[in-house]
């Protein structure tokens, strides 16, 4: 895509002094309002805060034994590494040419050059994208509540009779989520220190826990374990089947790696290095998810016990069996419990973030409101606010169900792998040889065929997340996940027809100056209104 041929918009950032990125910015046409703090390093641990592949899998842990066992669990990571690979590529190429913090639902209306397909197509993307990023974040405050409310329940002095209660977790969510808003409306300003923080946390915790739990368990297992035993308790009589869902775990442990592509306005050589944070950090990832299996799998030794725990979290019984030891194992569970902390703040930046850039399009109710960034912040607060309240309003269905809630993570995963897809079909059916790369350029041939086989895997985990999870199916194990997608996407529909086709076409228009046909709008509020 020819960027000149689009309306250029005033390159004048907050500090008033224009660089390359915000020049860039305005040729995309979009006026530079965010303050540029992140560098290389702390994007790379802000979008690692968010993937912490080792910790969401070591809270899988007890899924993926039932549905395949260690065997799926250790293939599947690798299996589905490999092919996020080409996920990553294909978008990190895309997020090179357009450094904006819509991210895929923005790249779909570029690499379109804003056809009447592709405006609509991005309109249901970025409802998809948001669902699927306000859940994932509603899920990272889960898992602090989980692990605060399990490390509870281990250090209870009542003989283990103490049990925490669904509203005593939601509760601990919700206090987690005030601090999350506190911390990104007032600490914006050493919001990258603390993501350099977060990184070297991360990666410092991990190598902890991991030679701690190999070198204090007693009577591990065997590689035949390890590597070549499977499971299936899942009712399915097709052990493939059940193997396929448990690899459904690891794509949920390697996911959100867009996340530099949404905090792009706000990275220093965004072109350059925001693609650089994607790729990096789903290479961080796969090391540590990879060798942390491994590690839980040798020292599994008792997995009825880890599948049955009190405490609700099985990693945390991973390490009292390990450590025999109640102070012990809290110390390791609490490293952890760190990780998803940095998790649910980074996620909820980067909602806010993706809520400020959908409203900036005019594509949400109130979007004038939503999309207003605070000057002297420097933080998009209302987008920041709104995307709490969702987040809390997600973690509240856990008051009424558990297996509605299990709903959301299943959302949260298929909402941003669809929002990954899109963009890359888009790209595919626009021409590749229609778009004009940024800072990286994947060539012909590795563009083809990471854009076909990342689309393939995406489709592939997109399909199998919406099966059972076990049989029979029972109103305590049904997969609502369809549903709930199919609401978002009423939702989107409904959107649509009502504001979107209006706002958000015109919006673009007149801010891209692309197709402006001031008759379309007869009856509609201004834009100055909005």
């Amino acid at each position: 895509m020819d960027t000149s041929a689009l309306h250029v918009v005033e390159s004048v950032p907050p500090n008033g002094v224009a660089n390359q990125d915000d020049i860039q910015l305005g040729q995309l046409g979009y006026k530079p309002e965010l303050k540029r703090s992140f560098s290389l390093l702390s994007m790379i641990g802000f979008s690692f805060a968010i993937l912490t592949c080792w910790t969401a899998l070591g809270t899988t842990l007890s899924s993926a034994m039932l549905n395949g066992g260690p065997a799926a669990l250790l293939w599947g990571w690798i299996g589905v590494c490999f092919f996020t690979v080409f996920v990553v590529l294909s978008m990190a190429e895309i997020c090179s040419a357009f450094p904006v913090a819509g991210g895929q639902y923005s790249w779909v209306l570029l690499v379109t050059e804003f056809k009447p397909w592709g405006r609509g197509l991005s309109y249901a993307t970025g409802w998809i994208q948001l669902a699927g990023l306000l859940c994932m974040g509603s899920t990272a405050l889960f898992q602090v509540g989980t692990m605060i409310a399990g490390l509870a329940i281990l250090n209870a002095d009542d003989g283990g009779s103490y049990e925490a209660k669904n509203w005593q977790v939601v509760l601990i969510c919700w206090a987690t989520c005030v601090l999350c808003v506190l911390i990104n409306m007032f600490g914006n300003h050493i919001l990258n220190r603390f993501n350099d923080v977060a990184l070297w946390w991360s990666v410092i915790g991990f190598v902890i826990t991991t030679v701690v739990v190999l070198a204090v368990t007693p009577g591990k297992r065997d590689a035949g374990f390890v590597f070549t035993s499977t499971i299936n308790s899942s009712g399915w009589n097709n052990l493939g089947m059940a193997v396929i869902l448990g690899i459904l775990q690891s794509a949920y442990g390697m996911c959100c790696y867009d996340a530099p592509a949404h905090m792009s306005e706000e990275m220093h050589n965004a072109s350059r290095d925001a693609p650089r944070a994607m790729v990096l950090s789903v290479v961080i990832g796969f090391v540590t998810g990879l060798v942390y299996i491994i590690a839980l799998l040798f020292c599994l030794v008792d997995l009825d016990a880890v599948e049955s725990t009190a405490t609700g979290v099985p990693l945390l019984e991973i390490f009292y069996d390990a450590t025999n030891s109640r102070a012990g194992a809290s110390c390791l569970l609490v490293i952890t419990l760190v990780c998803s902390f940095n998790a649910a703040n980074a996620l909820l930046t980067e909602g806010s973030r993706s809520v400020f850039a959908f409203a900036r399009d005019g594509a949400m109710p109130f979007s004038a409101w939503l999309g207003k960034v605070d000057g002297r912040l420097n933080v998009p607060v209302n987008a920041l606010v709104v995307s709490a309240v969702f987040q809390c309003a997600f973690v509240a269905i856990y008051f009424g169900s558990e297996v509605a809630f299990l709903t959301v993570l299943s959302i949260a995963t298929v909402g941003l792998y669809v929002s990954y897809l899109l963009p890359i079909v888009a790209l595919m059916i626009h021409g590749r040889d229609n778009f004009t790369p940024g800072y990286y350029s994947l060539g012909r041939t590795w563009g083809w065929l990471s854009n076909v086989l990342g689309s393939v895997y995406l489709v592939f985990t997109t399909v199998f997340f919406f099966f059972p999870t076990a049989l029979p199916v029972t109103g305590s194990n049904f997969n609502y996940c369809i549903a709930a997608f199919g609401i978002t996407a009423l939702f989107g529909i409904v959107s649509w027809v009502v504001t979107g086709r209006k706002n958000y076409i015109r919006k673009i228009e007149v801010s891209h100056g692309v197709d402006v046909d001031e008759t379309k709008y007869v009856g509609v509020e201004s834009l100055d209104e909005k």
